[in-house]
């Protein structure tokens, strides 16, 4: 098998709340996370091959690069389809072979494979052997397809290619633990993707792959991509205890920060252990306070908690807590989305991400609405504009009042009131980990100009810092963090959010006839297989 040189391109993701951007470029970074799918990938190479990477969100794609390669690694989400395709155009433009994965290919491979050279469907350690293969024997006669049979098991994986990185232009690092989640929620493409049972990697191994992202010399943000760190909650309780030793060998150099189901709330063994272990925020998916439409949703894990409980519970152990919401439910009637609304308004919950319900390809949700006839097309993996399915409230109605309920929750003062009521419930600062001066430095510096001087929301910022220094003077650094990661929040809804609400709003009103429902398209609805390459995680998929 003689080397090759091959190309891994991550393609562009459009702005969102899950990227951060605006909170970014204020703290002098270009993308909240790396590719973990293609630096697993690349892992997995033969070591003679020569391998580089393109992560778009950082730099751009030079014909120098394209020429360089023998092969294009592409792989991308739905959202970065335009992107995705147009990179593969360029590249078989100059002679070179596209081998297309991820997300959006093997969900809808019939919407790429005319683009590409091959498509991989399936986990890529079950297939890359004979990929590899098959391009060292002649690219140009590349099969059109490759499919893994099965789930692999997790713990041969050598760590990721973290060496491909600049580190500097990242947030965050991403690490993968496990992969698959025991629930059923209809609306989740995870189980469909990986599977209800989860299967993690070795605590040594992990560890491991921490070594080698501290090779880099990176220090800071550290992200476990798994969608439900604890879903395998004996084998994470595993981890916890050689991962606290490593942090404490190496001088905690990382805050760790994870996605997870709120019945987390219920493990006292888990919180304490990660909080040891260096977590201090989680993600959950809190979707609705609304039993009828949890129920609906088959995420019966929510109705066995109370919410509002659970959420100060984790908060005062040490993790603060993002999380997820949905509107859109068959269940929800105008007065179900104030509610909604209201909980979020009173919670601890400074970044409550909210999207519209959409039918992701191959999900329970996506098979239902196609044999109800309701199912418009197929999702571009946008949860922040008109659904894909014909909903049971009215649409301009639902829209309006998701549009009401976004410019409430990021109001600055609501904003901030949310931060200092997490900030109220937090235990006494913990200082293992600190921030290299230098960054912390341009962390204030820019948070201060930006906001504090030339920002819309001069007023509510101060007051914010104001109370903090009165009330709780010692957990400052964490509400200037708090403050920076509402920049994004706050002027990505007021200035793209909003006004394309209001669009689609409008267009909906004046419609007519409807949008008719795409019923050979909705016919035609399958299951999908999993996803070729390691799960970047909720925060960057949509």
């Amino acid at each position: 098998m003689r080397g090759m040189k091959i190309l891994c391109v991550s393609p562009v993701f459009p702005e969102t709340y899950w990227g951060q951007e605006r909170a970014l470029r204020l703290i002098g970074k270009r993308a909240l996370l790396p590719p973990l799918g293609l630096l697993t990938v690349a892992a997995l190479l033969p070591r003679d091959w020569e391998v580089r990477l393109c992560d778009m969100n950082v730099e751009p794609l030079h014909d120098s690069a394209l020429a360089w390669a023998d092969a294009i690694f592409l792989s991308g989400m739905l959202v970065q389809r335009a992107s995705m395709l147009e990179v593969a155009a360029r590249a078989r433009a100059m002679g070179k072979t596209v081998v297309a994965g991820g997300p959006h290919a093997t969900a809808t491979p019939e919407a790429v494979a005319p683009y590409v050279d091959c498509i991989v469907v399936g986990e890529a350690e079950e297939v890359i052997g004979p990929l590899c293969e098959a391009l060292a024997a002649d690219r140009t006669a590349l099969p059109p397809r490759f499919a893994a049979a099965g789930r692999p098991h997790l713990e041969r994986l050598p760590p990721p290619r973290y060496d491909l990185l600049d580190v500097d232009a990242y947030h965050a690092i991403g690490v993968q633990w496990g992969r698959g989640c025991p629930f059923n929620c209809e609306f989740c493409d995870i189980v469909e993707l990986f599977g209800r049972r989860p299967r993690t990697k070795e605590p040594e191994q992990f560890c491991r792959e921490l070594d080698a992202v501290l090779a880099t010399g990176f220090r800071g943000s550290l992200f476990v991509v798994d969608d439900n760190f604890v879903g395998n909650r004996k084998q994470t309780l595993a981890l916890l205890a050689p991962l606290a030793a490593w942090m404490r060998k190496h001088d905690f150099p990382f805050q760790i920060f994870t996605e997870a189901s709120i019945n987390l709330a219920g493990c006292e063994d888990l919180i304490a252990g990660m909080v040891a272990a260096g977590f201090d925020c989680v993600f959950v998916g809190i979707e609705t306070p609304s039993p009828a439409a949890l129920r609906e949703a088959h995420k019966l894990q929510n109705l066995a908690v109370d919410l509002d409980q659970a959420v100060e519970k984790l908060i005062r152990s040490g993790l603060e807590v993002m999380a997820g919401f949905i509107v859109g439910f068959d269940a929800d009637d105008a007065a179900a989305l104030e509610r909604q609304r209201d909980w979020v308004l009173r919670s601890p919950i400074p970044q409550a991400m909210i999207g519209v319900l959409t039918a992701l390809p191959g999900t329970q949700l996506e098979r239902r609405l196609a044999r109800e006839g309701r199912l418009l097309g197929r999702s571009s993996g946008d949860t922040f504009g008109r659904p894909n399915f014909r909903t049971k409230l009215p649409e301009a109605t639902l829209l309006a009042a998701y549009r009401a309920a976004l410019a409430q929750i990021y109001q600055p003062r609501e904003y901030f009131a949310r931060c200092q009521r997490a900030l109220d419930l937090r235990p006494s600062p913990d200082a293992r980990f600190r921030l290299p001066w230098t960054r912390a430095l341009r962390c204030l510096l820019g948070s201060l100009w930006r906001q504090g001087v030339t920002g819309g929301y001069r007023g509510a910022y101060w007051r914010f810092l104001g109370r903090v220094l009165l009330r709780t003077p010692k957990r400052i650094a964490r509400a200037l963090s708090m403050a920076i990661a509402g920049e994004h929040m706050i002027r990505y809804t007021r200035e793209c959010v909003l006004p394309r609400l209001a669009s689609a709003i409008a267009e909906v009103q004046q419609a007519d006839p409807p949008r008719k429902i795409k019923r050979a398209h909705a016919h035609g609805v399958r299951h999908f297989v999993p996803e070729p390459d390691a799960v970047d995680g909720r925060m960057a998929a949509v």
